[in-house]
C-alpha cells in the first residue's frame, strides 16, 4: 500500500474568500425604519389631554413606600430622545404627579396598581399602588407596575399582544421593566 501525502488546503482561507465574493446580505426592514407605533386596546385613545403632563412636564409629588419601583419608573421614561419632563414639585410649581399607596385587595379584579386621572383645573393625578398585591412581589414585577402606570400618566394607552410592550394589560413573566420600541414610538407620536 502506497502512502500519499494530501495536501488539505487552508479551511480558513477557503471560507475567507467564500465569504468575500458573496454579496453583502441585505439589511432587515427593521434596520431601514424605526419600530412604528401599535395601536391601543379595547377601544381606548392615546392623546395628551389624558396625560399628566403639563406645559412638555410633569412635576410630581410622592407618598409611597414602593421609593425604587418610582425611581426606576422616572428613570425608565427619561430615555434617549424623551422630550417631556418628569421633575420633582417645588413650592414654586404645580403639583402634577402623586405616587402613593392604598389597600386594594388581593382578588382577581384588584389593580396591582392604576393611574388616576383629575380632570380638574390645577388637579393632581394619581399613580396609586395596591399594597396588598405589590408586597411580596419581585422587584422586577414592582418595577414593571410602576413604570407602566407612568406610561399611562404621559397619555400611552394598553397594547396588543401581537407588540412587545411594556403597555400590556398584565404584567409579563418575566417582566418587561423598560419602555421597548413600540412604546417610544408611541411617546414619540404623541410628544414629537
Amino acid at each position: 500500500m502506497t502512502t500519499r501525502i494530501r495536501t488539505v488546503p487552508n479551511v480558513a482561507a477557503v471560507i475567507a474568500t467564500v465569504f468575500l465574493a458573496l454579496p453583502p446580505p441585505a439589511a432587515s426592514a427593521h434596520q431601514h425604519r424605526a419600530t412604528a407605533p401599535a395601536p391601543c386596546v379595547g377601544g381606548e385613545r392615546e392623546r395628551p389631554g389624558v396625560s399628566a403632563v403639563d406645559d412638555g412636564e410633569i412635576r410630581w409629588t410622592e407618598n409611597t413606600r414602593y421609593d425604587g419601583p418610582r425611581k426606576h419608573a422616572l428613570k425608565a421614561w427619561q430615555f434617549s430622545g424623551a422630550t417631556i419632563e418628569l421633575r420633582p414639585d417645588s413650592a414654586a410649581t404645580v403639583n402634577d404627579l402623586e405616587f402613593r399607596d392604598y389597600d386594594g385587595g388581593r382578588g382577581d379584579r384588584a389593580p396591582v396598581a392604576q393611574y388616576v386621572r383629575d380632570s380638574g383645573t390645577a388637579a393632581t393625578d394619581h399613580i396609586k399602588f395596591n399594597r396588598d398585591k405589590m408586597d411580596g412581589r419581585s422587584l422586577e414585577f414592582q418595577n414593571s407596575a410602576a413604570a407602566h402606570e407612568l406610561g399611562h400618566a404621559l397619555g400611552l394607552c394598553h397594547k396588543p399582544d401581537r407588540a412587545l410592550s411594556l403597555m400590556w394589560t398584565d404584567i409579563a413573566s418575566p417582566p418587561i421593566i423598560t419602555p421597548q420600541a413600540v412604546d417610544k414610538a408611541n411617546y414619540r407620536r404623541l410628544w414629537s
